[in-house]
């Protein structure tokens, strides 16, 4: 490590004068010998003209080099020196410090003494609020986006860019493009947004308006807004209605493709009970109630007037009910009554809240658009019913239609009417079956369209998050909780506990993972150090096909039972000449060992 350069005893016969290197060559060679003593290793001068070596971690002694080891690697393993290069680690020393309490200073402390330049048996992390439950936690989204039709080749590349209405001045940013063709083979471009500020919303932009957009590449397109089916307004939500039941669209002009079905439908309550039938021997304050299992309940009231033959002639009702969503059956509390037909009436159970439009289709114009909402038909006198699907003829109106959803227990069909207009009262016959029924009450929904050009679709979550689920946890605010984490390895705990204290993040707790094979069995024992990196091992036992009995391993196929007798397992450190203490069969419990 000496450069000839810097040695004074090597400049000497330059420095000293001619005359006395001529007349006294004997001190010449004494003040030259006495620097190449002082230049000698650990004389003074070598310190001095070696200080900048010394102090580069890549020159230094190896004395010196250990010194480095103390002052900069003094919280890591001992091991570390006969496994790595001590000169490396001081130099990138820095980054470890300036990263611990994260994953990487972990990971880079278990290759120092573990893993080495194993990637196969990289340590592993697992963070419990992963799968913890929180109230409301759900991620939920309303998706909103605009139509362009016939878009360049290269739409894809809108992604991410900006869009803004030339008339309007609304600006969104397009989060997702999704091509496809329309029924009639029409190329579509669908531009779903998210909100650029609370000033210039989507909703500001234009039917037909031009609209710009530049891409992250600042690349710049324009297009053109299409009219989409935008909402409908309810004018008469009708009864009896039930989700889900699709709803009709005629359109005179262009439209296309639009799909629309019924979203929620309204609680009521039973407004009078009414008589079809008033049956005979029934007696003044007879009780009557409805009776079935769907929501809703309580109402009640009571015979008040009945003729000379016990006839039910009026009924009084003494209280409506609550939370009624379906119609249901009404029962008479009487001794001798018999034959009776009564119906509970209402205003408002099943009436329309709120449509789904489930594809905004393009080209719509209210003006052009018309909706159809099926017939709701109360029904009594069933004879012979067969009615799903079937084709039915009014026997007095001669209208027709088709009966898209049965309710025996309700008594409510819905009916999409081809022609004529049904009428109460009247018997019903199926075409195809011969079934029959006589109508007691109909209702029909009226609603219009409000075109636009802004899709707006029913929210909904895009994770499991906040939702009961069997991956989902509790939080007990020890495992399940924010500041947990566990480390998952396949070394002993002894092994790494003290210096995982260095990288510990602090205000958090620490579990870990190990998975360990038995000699005996070849299975794979599972557990975790609980409750803390440093306190008692729980493991916990998974069993293979092979199971030891009597002393010997038979195959019980996929029979996850275990017979231990005196089993030790002394191949997992720390727990050698340990019994697990568990006679009989053990189903999968969780065994403590200690």
């Amino acid at each position: 490590m000496k450069d000839s350069y810097k040695l004074i005893s090597s400049q000497i016969e330059k420095e000293i004068p001619q005359f006395i290197r001529m007349e006294y060559p004997s001190f010449v060679t004494f003040i030259k010998s006495y620097y190449q003593w002082m230049e000698k290793e650990g004389a003074p001068y070598h310190f001095i003209a070696n200080a900048l070596n010394f102090s580069d971690v890549d020159r230094t002694s190896i004395q010196l080099l250990d010194e480095f080891a103390k002052n900069f690697l003094s919280p890591l393993p001992n091991n570390i020196y006969d496994n790595n290069n001590i000169a490396t680690l001081v130099k990138y020393i820095e980054q470890y410090y300036s990263a611990r309490g994260s994953e990487k200073s972990f990971q880079f402390l278990f290759r120092l003494f573990e893993y080495q330049a194993d990637k196969d048996h990289e340590l592993e992390f697992y963070y419990p609020s992963y799968d913890m439950l929180r109230v409301s936690d759900g991620k939920w989204v309303k998706e909103k986006s605009l139509k362009i039709i016939d878009p360049p080749e290269n739409v894809i590349s809108w992604e991410s860019g900006q869009i803004t209405g030339n008339d309007s001045k609304a600006i969104a940013v397009i989060d997702e493009v999704k091509v496809y063709e329309s029924s009639s083979g029409i190329k579509i471009a669908e531009l779903f947004l998210i909100e650029f500020d609370i000033i210039h919303k989507p909703e500001n932009f234009i039917c037909g308006e031009t609209v710009t957009i530049v891409t992250n590449d600042m690349m710049t397109f324009t297009a053109v807004t299409e009219n989409i089916f935008f909402n409908i307004k309810i004018t008469d939500g009708g009864k009896y209605y039930i989700p889900n039941q699709r709803v009709r669209i005629t359109n005179s002009g262009v439209g296309e493709d639009a799909r629309v079905v019924i979203n929620y439908t309204g609680k009521g309550t039973v407004s009078k009970f009414g008589i079809v039938d008033g049956g005979i021997n029934y007696l003044v304050n007879d009780k009557i109630f409805t009776h079935g299992d769907d929501f809703g309940s309580g109402a009640y009231g009571k015979v008040s007037e009945v003729d000379v033959n016990g006839s039910i002639t009026k009924i009084k009702l003494l209280f409506g009910g609550h939370d009624y969503r379906y119609c249901q059956s009404v029962i008479i509390d009487s001794q001798n009554g018999e034959n009776a037909i009564i119906m509970m009436d209402t205003d408002d159970i099943g009436r329309i809240t709120s449509t789904e439009i489930r594809d905004f289709g393009i080209n719509y114009i209210d003006a052009e658009t018309t909706l159809t909402f099926n017939t709701s038909m109360r029904i009594y006198n069933v004879i012979k019913d067969g009615f799903v699907g079937e084709r039915i003829v009014g026997n007095t109106s001669g209208a027709n239609g088709v009966i898209e959803y049965w309710n025996k227990k309700t008594g409510v069909l819905s009916v999409y009417i081809e022609s004529g207009q049904f009428i109460e009262g009247e018997v019903i016959t199926g075409q195809r079956y011969g079934g029959e029924a006589t109508i007691y009450e109909l209702s029909t929904a009226v609603g219009v369209i409000e075109e636009g050009c802004l899709c707006s679709y029913k929210g909904r979550y895009i994770n499991n998050d906040g939702h009961i689920s069997s991956l989902k946890y509790i939080q007990d605010s020890y495992f399940y909780q924010m500041f947990s984490y566990m480390i998952m390895t396949s070394r002993d705990k002894s092994e790494w506990a003290e210096y995982v204290k260095h990288v510990h993040p602090s205000g958090t707790i620490g579990f870990s993972y190990r998975d360990v094979v038995s000699q005996y069995m070849n299975e794979s024992y599972g557990g975790f150090i609980s409750p803390h990196l440093d306190t008692t091992e729980f493991y916990k036992f998974r069993w293979s096909s092979e199971q030891y009995h009597g002393g010997h391993i038979r195959n019980k196929g996929n029979t996850q039972i275990k017979q231990y007798k005196n089993i030790i397992i002394d191949d997992i450190a720390n727990i050698n000449n340990n019994i697990i203490n568990k006679t009989g069969y053990c189903f999968g419990s969780e065994i403590s060992i200690s």
